[in-house]
Order: structure tokens, then C-alpha cells, then sequence
């Protein structure tokens, strides 16, 4: 069983109804949408390409289009919320506070870069107001393609996304 048929099933036998994916190109992202078909379960892809130009962005356009005809959520970062995050955090850390960075650091040595991905998409999506409370599988990769997964539970007002099952992991 591949990384996103098994988030799939996961999904499912927990009632969970969302699936996030990290997607640089939006292959993997087409991947997912084919097996996910006839289901309940509501897709969000997450790009990297946020402060890239139209023309620059590595997500293809077509591909783009086609999953948000099939109600597929698409979400970009907004730069200015990862700077004003960045001061945020190292104010924190000068004053001894818990920073995002120690814990994502942290996550990468117990886990891997997958889980690591996982975490900053969740918090992302968190940031943006696109997830706002309950349990979500979330499917990242250390380079390209899905390697990784976990189950996260996303608390209103909290900031960070916590994690309560590594589904699959790549080191």
C-alpha cells in the first residue's frame, strides 16, 4: 500500500474527513484526487510557491485548474505571515519561550524531514484560517513525491498543529 492509499485508509477507518498534501508540481496532488475519487473526504493541497510570480510558480496551471473544478482547496502561504511569524519567533527565543524552529528541529530528529514538512504545512494551513480545529491526516516528502504521513489534531487558538500518529515515515 503506497503512502496516500494508506492515508486514504486511515482516514476513512477514523472518521477523519480531510487529507492535506504537500505538492511542488501538482503530480502528486492529481495522485491523490484519483485514488480519494467517490469519496467523502475533502482534499487540500498546499503549494510552494509562495512569493513566486504567476509565471515562475513550479504547480502546474493545468493541473491547478482541474482540482479546483473538483472542489479540491489549493493554498499558498502568504510570505508577509511567514516574516512576521519569523520576528515573532526569534523575540520568543531570545527571551527562553518555546520557537516553532527548536520544536521543528526537534520533530526532524525524532522523525525525519517528512514529518518535519508535515508539521509546517499543518501550521500553515493553521495561520491561514484554512484549519481550524479537529483531526487531519496530513501527507508530505523530503524531496519529490509522498513519503511520509501522520494524523494531526489542530485545536482552536492553538498555533501549532499536534501531532498524534505518524502514519508512515521516510528518514
Amino acid at each position: 500500500m503506497t503512502v496516500l492509499e494508506n492515508a486514504i485508509d486511515v482516514a476513512k477507518k477514523e472518521k477523519i474527513s480531510t487529507i492535506v498534501i504537500a505538492s511542488t508540481t501538482g503530480g502528486t496532488a492529481l495522485k491523490l484526487f484519483e485514488l480519494a475519487k467517490g469519496s467523502k473526504l475533502k482534499l487540500i493541497v498546499v503549494t510552494h510557491d509562495e512569493g513566486r510570480l504567476p509565471q515562475e510558480r513550479r504547480f502546474k496551471e493545468e493541473i491547478r485548474r482541474w482540482l479546483l473544478v473538483n472542489c479540491v482547496t489549493i493554498y499558498t502561504h502568504n510570505i508577509q505571515g511567514m516574516l512576521l511569524r519569523r520576528i515573532v519567533d526569534a523575540i520568543f527565543e531570545r527571551f527562553g519561550l518555546p520557537a516553532w524552529h527548536r520544536h521543528l528541529r526537534n520533530i526532524k530528529e525524532k522523525f525525519g524531514t517528512g514529518i518535519k514538512v508535515c508539521h509546517i504545512i499543518a501550521r500553515m494551513l493553521i495561520e491561514g484560517n484554512i484549519l481550524r480545529d479537529g483531526r487531519v491526516v496530513v501527507i508530505a516528502g523530503k524531496g519529490s513525491g509522498a513519503d511520509s504521513s501522520a494524523v494531526f489534531f489542530i485545536k482552536p487558538r492553538n498555533k501549532w498543529p499536534i501531532l498524534e500518529k505518524v502514519l508512515e515515515v521516510a528518514r
